[in-house]
């Protein structure tokens, strides 16, 4: 195996919850009052602001207003210093497992928000800005597998010889359909059983509780 493509939030940065939440307030300021965090968190976790947008248009037959995602992004970017925090294990992982193979995170984020939290975290100084990518940089974002395609030829791998990591539905569908060793991660999982359940039936090659588990299993994958 040649590159590892790290998700953010949920994988790396513990933000999904966060994100989740400003999302909620948002869309019950909207009008959307079932979107609360719990059920926010459960249908649209791990999904790219314009297809949440995209979804909600269409299912409510209404327009969203247009500074919709610029909301999301400015919110989020507030919440960023003063909340975030690392997964846990997870800069230990990145610096270990950089030393042996080419590592890049690809991310459903918008770019403003995914780069704060790689910086905040402290690992933007191991991935550098040139291989952090997200769906602004393809047309359409996780589920699809296009992003992490993307990333994989920027980064000169071959699908079959790249691992991703991920925790979510719509990340690992992304990366199963782009034929990469896919690998799930429940440590701040809200519901690590069922998460785990889903990220199994989807195609994920094992599913993981910790960092220190995901490690051990490349370093022994890889000989």
């Amino acid at each position: 195996m040649d590159l590892i493509i790290f998700d953010n939030d949920g994988t790396l940065s513990d933000s999904e919850r966060m994100n989740c939440t400003v999302t909620s307030d948002i869309l019950v300021s909207y009008g959307f009052e079932k979107y609360t965090p719990d059920y926010t968190m459960k249908h649209l976790a791990g999904m790219s602001m314009p297809i949440v947008k995209e979804m909600l248009e269409e299912e409510y037959q209404t327009t969203l207003p247009d500074n919709f995602i610029q909301e999301f992004i400015d919110r989020v970017t507030e919440q960023i210093p003063l909340q975030l925090q690392p997964v846990t294990g997870a800069v230990e992982a990145v610096k270990k497992l950089s030393a042996s193979f080419k590592i890049c995170v690809a991310s459903n984020g918008e770019p403003e928000n995914v780069e704060a939290c790689i910086e905040t975290i402290g690992l933007m100084p191991i991935f550098g800005r040139d291989k952090v990518y997200t769906k602004s940089l393809v047309s359409r974002g996780k589920p699809s597998p296009e992003l992490f395609l993307y990333a994989a030829n920027r980064m000169n791998a071959v699908p079959e010889r790249t691992f991703v990591i991920e925790d979510t539905v719509s990340g690992v569908r992304a990366g199963v359909a782009a034929g990469m060793h896919v690998l799930g991660i429940t440590a701040v999982s809200h519901h690590p059983q069922e998460t785990r359940e889903q990220l199994l039936s989807l195609g994920a090659k094992r599913v993981f509780v910790s960092w220190s588990e995901i490690t051990d299993y490349i370093k022994s994958a890889c000989g």
